[in-house]
């Protein structure tokens, strides 16, 4: 499964949001996702698809766009 589906289908589960209809500009706090859940998402992503995302820039990152930069996703919008 492509990456971009995993965390679509992520996001479906753990916050009902759709990955198409998030504005890239949207801040996390924007859609409801605390840190526990982005934290989640990203260790999952990593364990799925072997890669390595340091914390801090996770923590760093403020925007949805910003966050899935740190895998390789370009969001929609």
């Amino acid at each position: 499964m492509p990456i971009r589906d995993y965390i679509a289908e992520f996001l479906r589960t753990h916050g009902d949001l759709e990955l198409d209809t998030i504005p890239a500009g949207a801040t996390l706090n924007d859609l409801e996702l605390d840190s526990l859940t982005v934290l989640s998402l990203i260790v999952l992503v990593e364990k799925e698809y072997g890669l390595e995302v340091p914390e801090r820039e996770v923590v760093a990152a403020r925007t949805f766009a910003d966050l899935m930069g740190l895998v390789g996703v370009t969001p929609a919008h």
